[in-house]
């Protein structure tokens, strides 16, 4: 959309959208920063985090009970993203016990 394009040519997305400072280069920075949110009880953040351990990425160990364990506590701070992803991994069973239930009422 217009609104889209005008925020890149403005160059606002090479920043924070908190801190408005420049977004880091390097992944031990990107940590640092998300966690930061994180510690401050940010939802998306708290999202962020668990997709990043959830994937192994960030220089972080793949770990799935890690990241269950952040996906619920955002969706206990209204994160619809984390009711996706919580949905997608019971249902798909990728890291836990298969529970198509369980996964289905995140969906609901």
């Amino acid at each position: 959309s217009g609104c889209i394009l005008a925020a890149a040519q403005r160059g606002m997305y090479d920043r924070c959208p908190f801190c408005r400072t420049p977004h880091p280069t390097d992944d031990a920075s990107s940590l640092a920063m998300i966690q930061k949110r994180v510690r401050k009880g940010d939802a998306d953040a708290i999202n962020h985090l668990a997709e990043q351990y959830y994937f192994g990425k960030l220089g972080l160990t793949k770990d799935i009970p890690r990241a269950i364990e952040l996906w619920t506590e955002a969706v206990e701070l209204g994160s619809l993203e984390g009711h996706a992803f919580l949905g997608h991994t019971y249902c798909t069973g990728n890291g836990v016990k298969q529970d198509k239930t369980r996964g289905v009422r995140h969906w609901q």
